[in-house]
């Protein structure tokens, strides 16, 4: 049983009504009851071969479960790329070199700036780096890309670092102003190298995001 277009969007309509909020799982699971429908269907009727599909692969019903299966797998996968590109950083020995130039910087910085310069020099820092990301979230509004599992995952991480990064800055008060100056020299490359590694992910999740798309409307 070969399927049209419109049996398509209608499968889709189907995983999407009972509970698949995220377009590129359900497109994943379309693909699955399609082929298998075609391969496996015995009657020309749609109906009674899409409710049989959706049996032989458990997802007769609500499927909010399964949903929400799918974004933990999502994100067990991001988690570990993301810990993968951390890791590879320090392999590269030209991230090497930056890397110390920029300790160089703060060190000196430290050295001959009094707290409070060091810690506003360190603070316009993380608003540079923020620039970035709230350039690509607005750049991608306009795309349109619609409730996608993948690009949710790929904008966390990639935000991971300016959201936990708040914490220990505000705990540094607690301490002396040596060991303030020796904390943000261990905190602000940690930082960046955690921002560039979400970086990295995020890059691979707009490009996932936009092979599915293309297929999808292919």
């Amino acid at each position: 049983m070969e399927l049209t277009t419109k049996q398509i969007q209608e499968i889709d309509n189907r995983l999407k009504k009972d509970g698949v909020k995220y377009w590129d799982i359900r497109i994943e699971m379309l693909d699955h009851v399609v082929t298998d429908i075609e391969e496996n269907s015995r009657t020309e009727d749609f109906k009674m071969e899409l409710t049989n599909s959706l049996m032989r692969a458990g997802w007769l019903g609500e499927l909010v479960k399964v949903n929400a299966e799918g974004w933990q797998n999502t994100n067990k996968k991001y988690r570990k790329e993301y810990h993968k590109e951390f890791i590879n950083f320090f392999k590269n020995s030209k991230n090497i070199f930056i890397l110390l130039i920029f300790i160089s910087f703060l060190y000196f910085a430290s050295e001959y700036l009094t707290l409070k310069l060091f810690k506003k020099l360190n603070f316009i820092l993380l608003i540079i780096s923020a620039i970035p990301f709230f350039f690509l979230a607005i750049k991608q509004l306009f795309k349109k890309y619609g409730k996608s599992v993948n690009l949710d995952y790929g904008t966390f991480y990639f935000s991971f670092a300016l959201l936990m990064i708040n914490l220990p800055l505000q705990l540094l008060k607690y301490t002396s102003e040596t060991n303030q100056k020796i904390l943000l020299l261990i905190f602000i490359p940690i930082y960046f190298i955690a921002t560039y590694s979400g970086y990295r992910i995020y890059k691979k999740a707009i490009s996932k995001v936009e092979k599915m798309r293309k297929q999808l409307l292919s």
